[in-house]
């Protein structure tokens, strides 16, 4: 059986059709198996596209230039001067202006974010080409955070 990545291809199969909606019976009907097969297949497609975000994210946060720590409470507006001075201070050449630090902050991460404020501690990290990544700093990332610092 062919694979994507960390998905098998009936892993594949399942989430796409769970997409558009399907309940689990309707999906088992046309892959020819049990909704039990289809319930552990989409189960374990979760585990394995949750194991990738944390797999990028523990290389991101190994291997980033700048790494920001920006505190719940903080106006969203302060956030891309923040993420400029540190990266001027790493020499390193941001590749995103203010409006588009905004912008992610604002839609990438909404529950990070209540009205101009965040609602939470967020992670910014920046990597030597320039391109940011921002994760909220709680649970499974703030985990990482903190390991893999230690190492």
């Amino acid at each position: 059986m062919r694979r994507f990545g960390f998905l098998t291809e009936l892993q594949v199969r399942v989430i796409k059709l769970r997409s558009r909606g399907l309940s689990l019976r309707e999906v088992a009907a046309i892959l020819g198996t049990s909704h039990q097969n289809i319930s552990v297949a989409e189960r374990r497609a979760r585990e394995n596209v949750r194991a990738a975000e944390e797999t990028i994210a523990a290389y991101k946060i190994a291997t980033a230039a700048v790494k920001v720590v920006i505190e719940e409470g903080t106006h969203l507006a302060d956030v891309p001067k923040i993420v400029m001075e540190e990266c001027d201070r790493a020499g390193i050449r941001l590749r995103a202006d203010f409006t588009l630090i905004f912008k992610m902050l604002k839609f990438s991460r909404p529950p990070c974010v209540d009205g101009q404020r965040l609602a939470t501690p967020i992670l910014v990290l920046v990597d030597r080409e320039g391109y940011l990544s921002i994760y909220p700093l709680r649970g499974w990332v703030e985990r990482l955070l903190k390991e893999i610092e230690s190492i």
